[in-house]
């Protein structure tokens, strides 16, 4: 027992460390990448951005799956905090990857309150009735292991990134066409960000594909490796007034585009 408290409150006082320097935690992403090869395979659940990287708590991971050839796996026995190159995430345990998966996760994020003073606290209006602005946020997250994953098919997340053709299977020079959708129906004039989750690239350079009328956005593929969409989408009055004022999703696709 004493062993928990002492990691609790070391993981309770990062997060008020990373708060009181970054400010919303609320608007960072959480992305999934990979470790190992496909006989040991793991997930890493990231949080944040390349140059602001708060841990991800397995604890707020609602659900995580690996879906391939028809079969869909559960992987949240055994997520557990680690470190990934000094970063702190979240990692599953070993499970065996036939190179041609699609993982999907949920990460509620919690309610977050801006106190007087100008900092974020994930907490509710119940014990900060005179804070200055408030939100839910929610995550969602996809990845591919490789070609050939069922990447078309629809998993049913609020906010949710469809490509229309195999990410994996994308060349330099070439666009990817995906769709956005937002519980279910198309999510017009929404901006998809790329990146690679690596690399810092200041706000104003970030690259940003707009989502036409059907909700689909044609995104440059410039370089092979990694590849990183981003997408958020605010929702005003949250579905919860009384302790929000306004809701926020995140959702990303995390994929390796050909070399």
């Amino acid at each position: 027992m004493k062993l928990q408290l002492v990691s609790m409150r070391r993981r309770l006082l990062a997060g008020v460390l990373a708060l009181a320097s970054t400010g919303p935690a609320s608007a960072h992403d959480v992305w999934l990448t990979l470790s190992g090869d496909a006989a040991g395979r793991r997930v890493i659940i990231n949080y944040g951005h390349p140059d602001d990287r708060p841990p991800a708590f397995a604890d707020k991971v609602i659900d995580i799956f690996a879906i391939s050839s028809g079969e869909r796996r559960s992987l949240l026995d055994g997520l557990e905090a680690a470190t990934e190159s000094g970063i702190p995430v979240a990692k599953t345990k070993v499970f065996a990857d036939d190179g041609h998966t699609l993982i999907v996760a949920r990460y509620d994020n919690g309610f977050w309150v801006k106190t007087g003073d100008g900092l974020y606290r994930n907490a509710t209006r119940r014990l900060v009735p005179d804070a200055a602005d408030s939100l839910w946020s929610g995550k969602f997250a996809k990845a591919l292991t490789g070609p050939g994953a069922p990447w078309q098919q629809l998993v049913g997340h609020a906010l949710e990134i469809l490509p229309l053709s195999d990410p994996a299977k994308a060349t330099p020079g070439t666009r990817l066409r995906v769709k956005v959708l937002f519980r279910g129906e198309p999510l017009a004039g929404a901006e998809v960000e790329r990146g690679d989750g690596v690399t810092a690239v200041p706000e104003k350079d970030i690259p940003r594909f707009k989502t036409d009328a059907e909700g689909i956005a044609s995104i440059e593929i410039v370089k092979p490796g990694q590849h990183l969409l981003v997408i958020d989408h605010k929702v005003t009055p949250s579905a919860t007034p009384d302790q929000a004022n306004v809701d926020l999703y995140n959702a990303t696709l995390w994929f390796s585009a050909a070399e």
